[in-house]
């Protein structure tokens, strides 16, 4: 019977979460060609490719499997070891998301965190993402996770961010059709998904009016629900119950979004570089795009 050693299910997993071989072999201290002889070692003792030939990122179908199984393996030895060893890394982290994550992957990223770490504690404060920036200049938060326009020249790390399209969320198609001004159900003024949705349709030359203004994702959801109006969201945050319109003979294409967390990596205390790790992770997981991998860290 043969046992897998877990340094190399750390490695094979931290690639993917992270999205390279050289960025694991930074976060694992270990160099590239150290990583790449790792994985070498791991498909020879199962027998198998775990990465598609000419491809360090992309899994074969064995490779998909031993991620999902590796993660849960991994996840119990870490809750052992945290359990067992006593103490363990505790400190408090304070967090600003935008209004969408309230309801998306970062509750599941704080739940996976809690079971390793039960004693880091994470503060989080939901607003609009042009807010959360603002706050987050005056060191109110450890870590910011921020929706911005999408940059031409982003040379952040790239495990940092994520791009999406934005796209036209409604839940009664009818509210197409017609001659009538568009009804809008949007934040308040200052949200990038408002700024960008009105001025598509100011380009557009098209007549609209805002018929309801939330400053919650479930009360927006709730409005587009019973046919108050459009909104526009990220695709990775519109929930599969309601359409999403990429652009219709009616309505303008909306462009994309860049979700990009920040942080000072000088100032981050080890329980906040845990918190780091795990909402990289939750960010590889959310889909979206991946900008070419760039320098770590800043």
């Amino acid at each position: 019977m043969k046992t897998i050693p877990s340094e190399l299910l750390r490695t094979f997993v931290t690639i993917n979460e992270l999205g390279g071989f050289t960025a694991a072999g930074e976060r694992l201290g270990r160099s590239q060609p150290a990583i790449s002889l790792q994985m070498k070692k791991l498909e020879e003792m199962l027998g198998t490719r775990l990465f598609l030939r000419g491809s360090q990122l992309e899994m074969t179908q064995d490779g998909d499997y031993l991620y999902q199984e590796a993660r849960a393996m991994l996840a119990i030895n870490d809750r052992l070891v945290e359990k067992l060893c006593g103490g363990g890394v505790s400190g408090k982290v304070r967090l600003g998301i935008p209004n969408d994550f309230e309801l998306a992957f970062v509750p599941r990223v704080l739940r996976n965190l809690a079971r390793v770490y039960p004693n880091i504690e994470v503060e989080v404060d939901c607003e609009i993402s042009r807010v959360i920036l603002q706050r987050f200049h005056r060191h109110h938060y450890d870590i910011a996770l921020v929706m911005e326009p999408e940059r031409v020249d982003d040379d952040r790390d790239a495990r940092d961010i994520r791009v999406d399209d934005l796209v036209w969320v409604v839940g009664d198609t009818a509210l197409l059709e017609g001659e009538a001004p568009l009804p809008l159900v949007t934040y308040p003024l200052g949200c990038l998904y408002r700024s960008a949705a009105e001025a598509a349709l100011r380009a557009r030359a098209m007549s609209y009016r805002v018929s309801y203004a939330s400053t919650s994702l479930l009360g927006i959801f709730t409005a587009v629900e019973e046919g108050l109006g459009v909104t526009a969201l990220a695709r990775s945050v519109s929930p599969d119950h309601l359409h999403c319109v990429d652009g219709a003979d009616r309505l303008p294409e909306l462009g994309r979004v860049t979700f990009g967390l920040h942080y000072q990596t000088g100032e981050l205390s080890v329980a906040a570089h845990h918190v780091l790790d795990y909402l990289r992770a939750g960010l590889a997981d959310m889909g979206g795009e991946r900008p070419p991998m760039s320098r770590p860290g800043r």
